[in-house]
């Protein structure tokens, strides 16, 4: 493999991004990336193709890539190459400089082009060997989104499961619609059971005589379901189910401790920035955390405070309880039943939950809104039998547990990459090398 030497702005020069009307600003589309990362979406790109956003205003050489056509904001600049592979090694190699320790403005956080480009550099000479050198890397981060992808699917599938039993009350609806249409309690129960694995009659009827376990447990649930409607001051509601305060179910815990008490305790620093980085604490040392913080319970739910990231909602997996914190940016419920955890984090992840949370907020349109948790916490909501939440939290339980672990995993996987990192880039390392240090690890 051939090395050249060169310089930053020889091989990736960084153009300048451009501001983005926030009238052309919509939900879905084309990213428009920020220096902190995706921020909103555009009908049209700024860039044509993939690549490297670099922080240049705020969050100093954050870098972040876009394998698809984007839009980058004046506070960012951006990079590419002619292939995706390319692309991903100068994602690489920026991410290797300690581009976030160039600061040079001391107001705001700003990142000199000029400065960037002057970096001296060694590259492979050849594109081909570029894209061999990085391969292991992407391998990892293959796994790492692919982790990703699933705790989405995870999540989707609690959250549908939640909506569809308590907001919806599909079973319950079924069985309404069975009786009125001159159907037996039998008859509606098989519409409930119908409503919550979403198997047709002749699918149950397989189920009972391959699976008669799973088809009892099935059955057992939707008998749970009652089978009318009752007026209620949120609406209508199932029939033996009740409108309470949220802190009938769980308490809110606003323990405070002050971690820079103990400066040589390395504490799990449950943040919102640690959330966006992908939801795993990070680890401080005391003496590096000034304010007060939340003392964080094992069987804790966190729930941002700050409009417009409510619904970011955090299951800590919680290490050591003695050093666990969070930020006070966030509320902190516990249940009151351990066992209804998942219950709990379904409820607060809703819709009227979240839609309830908006309704009890601080500050005006142009600042920043924050959640009031005490009022948070008696707001009413609907509370089902204790069976049914026992059975959804069974249910979602192992979703949430599959989900840290694959979280736990991808930090180690990411810890490998940046062990990696430098070696390759360097020519310390060779990819087969590599190769064979992660070959355990993704398989």
């Amino acid at each position: 493999m051939e090395w050249i030497d060169t310089t930053v702005g020889e091989f990736c020069p960084f153009v300048y991004g451009k501001a983005i009307k926030k009238s052309d600003q919509i939900s879905e589309g084309m990213p428009v990336f920020g220096s902190n990362g995706v921020y909103a979406f555009s009908e049209k790109p700024l860039v044509d193709s993939h690549g490297v956003i670099i922080g240049r205003k705020g969050s100093v050489g954050k870098i972040h890539l876009s394998e698809e056509a984007f839009w980058v904001s004046d506070t960012a600049y951006y990079t590419n190459k002619a292939t995706l592979a390319d692309t991903y090694f100068v994602y690489y190699l920026l991410s290797s400089l300690g581009l976030e320790n160039m600061n040079t403005d001391a107001a705001v956080p700003g990142l000199n082009r000029s400065n960037a480009h002057r970096l001296e550099i060694k590259v492979p000479k050849y594109a081909s060997d570029r894209e061999q050198l990085i391969a292991p890397l992407m391998k990892l981060d293959n796994k790492i989104q692919l982790n990703h992808n699933i705790n989405q699917t995870l999540e989707k599938m609690a959250q549908a499961l939640f909506k569809s039993w308590f907001v919806d009350f599909e079973p319950v609806k079924a069985k309404v619609a069975a009786l009125e249409a001159g159907g037996s309690d039998e008859d509606a129960l098989l519409a409930a059971m119908e409503s919550v694995s979403g198997k047709t009659t002749d699918q149950l009827a397989t189920l009972s005589a391959e699976q008669p376990e799973r088809y009892a447990e099935l059955r057992a649930t939707a008998a749970q379901f009652p089978s009318a409607m009752q007026d209620s001051e949120l609406g209508e509601i199932p029939v033996g189910w009740s409108v309470a305060p949220f802190s009938e179910l769980a308490w809110l815990d606003t323990t405070s401790i002050k971690p820079n008490n103990e400066p040589e305790k390395v504490w799990e620093h449950y943040s919102i920035p640690a959330f966006d980085e992908g939801k795993s604490p990070a680890l401080e040392l005391g003496a590096n955390i000034k304010s007060n913080k939340y003392k964080v319970s094992p069987s804790a739910i966190l729930s941002s405070k700050l409009n417009p990231h409510f619904p970011r909602t955090w299951w800590p997996n919680v290490t050591d309880e003695e050093a666990a914190i969070c930020s006070t940016e966030f509320m902190q419920f516990i249940p009151k039943e351990a066992s209804h955890r998942p219950f709990v984090a379904g409820m607060i992840m809703s819709d009227p939950f979240q839609s309830g949370i908006m309704m009890r907020v601080t500050g005006s349109t142009g600042s920043r809104q924050r959640a009031q948790p005490k009022q948070v916490a008696v707001m009413n909501v609907v509370l089902p039998r204790e069976e049914l939440i026992e059975a959804y939290s069974t249910l979602t339980g192992g979703m949430y547990l599959t989900q840290a672990r694959n979280i736990e995993q991808s930090n180690s996987l990411a810890n490998l990459r940046d062990t990696l990192l430098p070696k390759l880039l360097s020519g310390e390392l060779m990819p087969i090398e590599a190769k064979k240090q992660i070959v355990e690890v993704v398989s």
